[in-house]
């Protein structure tokens, strides 16, 4: 076998042109155990023949070791062959058949990757649609082999962008998102999809006025119900804001356009846990109906009873009783109330075990609304006017300083006699 490697956006491979064809066909050959294998290189003496015999599972099931390189292999050959055929019109047939046939997770990601990354040039469009469609391969080779934390989710926030480099169509991009979220919610990772799910709002937000509207509003309306149900169940998002304030979701919540996720959503934003609860028990059915957890809803809506309460009061002590009431708990579960708030980020602040209080000195507030920048605005001019009143203070200190100084340099008099 020829040594070969892949380096960027390159295919380095040694060796003559009709060398890596005779070789890479004698390998298939092997793979199939063809009785003649000198007649069968003969016959696949082509790039395009040789794509052919290797899918079907066939180069796909070739030994770990060799995998890359019998790939790498086949990809040089395809980018140099002289029949006119384009890597990156055979590239979703080759990277579709390594993610359905692949014995080796993490060899076959190997291969996928290097193919993706070699797929650049002029022709955008076509390149952009077969990186797409390797990306796809990845996810579900990935989701086969359980490879999905270590490799997919780490570039989801990055899809966007790549969306772009990938030119392709508004619908596109949510399938390929769609594809994600279900992947996603296969291996049970329900935080990565929430957060897929929120990616694929932003997307269909900005495509809400093509010609496509109709059919983009209906996949936003969908996701947008699930991320609303998803928040409400997951303990470790606490984040209301960057799902309420997503453009796809406001203009579906004025339009009506979320239905009783809508209510639920109105109630997360505007409720304390007592508000919560008259709401829980009244609609029970409705959220059974729409998949709440109504244990971990209620633990959610504490979490964030207490950090509206130390939005109202921020720079301020609040008593653990106060806590306790709002939140419906003994007050000696309070301490551990504040530290799983504290936790999920939504508060920064000190508790004093002695006075039993706590003190609240940074907030993240469900929604920044009119009413909070009403807030904000009062507690600027409250900050103002304290710092008008102490600079009559300040100028005094000052002046009494100076004036300590010059008694203290006429104290301080030197004379020298001849």
């Amino acid at each position: 076998m020829a040594g070969s490697s892949s380096s960027n956006n390159m295919i380095f491979i040694d060796g003559e042109a009709s060398a890596q064809l005779q070789e890479l066909a004698r390998f298939l050959g092997e793979l199939k155990k063809v009785e003649k294998v000198d007649e069968y290189i003969s016959q696949n003496n082509t790039a395009r023949a040789l794509v052919a015999e290797s899918v079907g599972g066939v180069l796909a099931k070739a030994p770990e070791d060799k995998l890359e390189a019998v790939y790498n292999q086949l990809f040089g050959i395809v980018a140099e062959s002289k029949d006119e055929l384009k890597l990156e019109s055979v590239a979703g047939e080759i990277a579709q058949d390594v993610a359905a046939n692949a014995e080796s997770g993490a060899g076959g990601l190997r291969v996928l990757n290097n193919l993706y990354n070699i797929l650049v040039g002029e022709n955008t469009k076509e390149l952009g649609s077969a990186r797409a469609v390797v990306f796809e391969a990845m996810v579900a080779l990935a989701t086969r082999t359980q490879l999905l934390g270590m490799t997919i989710v780490p570039l989801v926030g990055r899809l966007p962008a790549m969306f772009g480099e990938w030119g392709i169509s508004a619908n596109d991009r949510v399938r390929v998102l769609m594809d994600v979220r279900k992947a996603l919610d296969a291996a049970q990772l329900g935080s990565e999809a929430y957060e897929t799910e929120l990616v694929l709002l932003d997307v269909v937000g900005a495509s809400l006025s093509s010609s496509s509207a109709s059919q983009s509003s209906a996949a936003a309306a969908e996701v947008a119900a699930s991320a609303i149900v998803r928040f409400a169940n997951l303990s470790a998002v606490c984040d209301l804001d960057a799902l309420a304030s997503l453009g796809s979701v406001q203009e579906l919540s004025k339009n009506g356009g979320l239905g009783d996720a809508g209510k639920l959503l109105d109630a997360l934003l505007s409720s304390d846990f007592k508000q919560w609860r008259g709401f829980a028990e009244a609609n029970s059915e409705m959220l059974q109906r729409l998949g709440v957890d109504a244990s971990k809803a209620n633990d959610k809506m504490r979490l964030l009873t207490v950090a509206s309460l130390a939005a109202e009061n921020l720079g301020r002590d609040v008593p653990f009783g106060t806590v306790a009431q709002a939140i419906e708990v003994d007050e000696d579960d309070v301490e551990m109330w504040i530290i799983d708030v504290i936790r999920s980020g939504l508060i920064q602040g000190k508790m004093n075990q002695v006075s039993r209080t706590v003190l609240p000195t940074r907030t993240t507030y469900r929604q920044f609304g009119a009413d909070q920048w009403k807030a904000l605005g009062e507690r600027l001019d409250q900050w103002k006017q304290s710092l008008e009143q102490l600079q009559p203070v300040i100028a005094n200190a000052k002046l009494v300083a100076q004036q300590q100084a010059m008694q203290m340099a006429g104290q301080a008099r030197v004379t020298i006699k001849d």
